[in-house]
């Protein structure tokens, strides 16, 4: 009898984690201690069994053409390309082979355009393919780069990709993103190459970034911030960064964390056309909401679940 019990709350865990925290199977696995497999044959049980009733209302099932449309009206956005979610959970891939498609077709001749770093749009510039040239489209980086940091963050080999992709033209930043001090940093933006490039970045056409998600779930500027650093990040509450800029929930930026950074400032960011974010995951979902509401991105390539996510974040 405790081993019925047992078993089935076990079940019912598997149960509310899948259905109502939207875990997956393989996060689930890990949580409760049991195998994948073993998730998998708990929720089918659960079906069978009647613990779980799957109903689907015909007149609320949104189409990923009904969501795009929706966001687009609901915040104002020029271009909004929602990816399906993948059979296997692939998110990243997902919303990267769309927002690589999407860009072959858009990207047009004659512009100038900005790219930012991160992990999705580092898989999205991988997966463009241009039938074509555009030979007097320029893309330049948005930000210095970050040492030995991973690939996702190299911002002139990002820059040289894409550029290829296109068949176009481009021009690198040589010099680091963090800079130690403001005197070191004004001093470099009297460097003749790295003024041309700031301004560049007032003459956009067009900016491709991704969004980082929470400091608090990232560890991708763990080894460059030092303590302090991060707990301003935390103190303003955070919810993510476009190009290493820091911003709170509403959008503000995060000053504190905002100096000493050689790259483009969320104001001129907000100057530019159109501005791209590319970007997915529940965790991403209030930056996403944030860099919309701030006027920091008006188009956005997103996956079906981040986008319902956001939806809901403005009702």
């Amino acid at each position: 009898m405790k081993g019925l019990m047992a078993n089935r709350d076990t079940m019912m865990k598997v149960c509310k984690l899948y259905y109502i925290e939207d875990k997956t199977q393989s996060e689930i696995a890990r949580l409760v201690g049991i195998s994948r497999p073993q998730v998998s044959r708990l929720l089918t049980k659960a079906k069978n069994e009647g613990v779980v009733r799957i109903e689907i209302d015909s007149g609320k099932v949104e189409n990923l053409e009904e969501i795009s449309i929706e966001m687009k009206e609901r915040f104002g956005l020029k271009n909004v390309i929602v990816a399906d979610e993948a059979a296997d959970g692939g998110t990243i891939a997902s919303i990267a082979v769309s927002a690589a498609k999407f860009l072959s077709d858009y990207v047009k001749n004659g512009q100038l355009v900005g790219i930012s770093w991160g992990r999705t749009l580092y898989e999205t510039v991988e997966r463009v393919v241009f039938n074509g040239e555009l030979p007097n489209t320029t893309f330049i980086p948005l930000i210095g780069g970050v040492g030995q940091l991973r690939h996702e963050y190299q911002m002139n080999s990002i820059v040289e990709k894409i550029a290829n992709s296109f068949h176009s033209n481009r021009y690198y930043l040589f010099a680091p993103a963090f800079i130690e001090n403001a005197k070191t940093l004004n001093m470099m933006l009297e460097d003749s190459s790295i003024r041309f490039m700031s301004e560049m970045w007032k003459r956009l056409d067009l900016a491709i970034v991704g969004i980082g998600e929470p400091i608090s779930l990232s560890n991708a500027f763990k080894n460059i911030y030092d303590k302090e650093f991060l707990a301003n990040l935390m103190k303003h509450a955070a919810v993510g960064d476009i190009a290493a800029r820091f911003f709170n929930a509403d959008g503000t930026p995060c000053v504190s964390g905002n100096e000493n950074i050689l790259g483009i400032s969320l104001d001129q960011l907000k100057e530019v056309p159109e501005v791209i974010g590319i970007a997915g995951g529940k965790e991403k979902a209030q930056a996403i909401h944030a860099s919309i509401k701030a006027g920091y991105i008006n188009s956005i390539v997103t996956d079906r679940s981040t986008a319902l996510q956001i939806l809901r974040m403005q009702r």
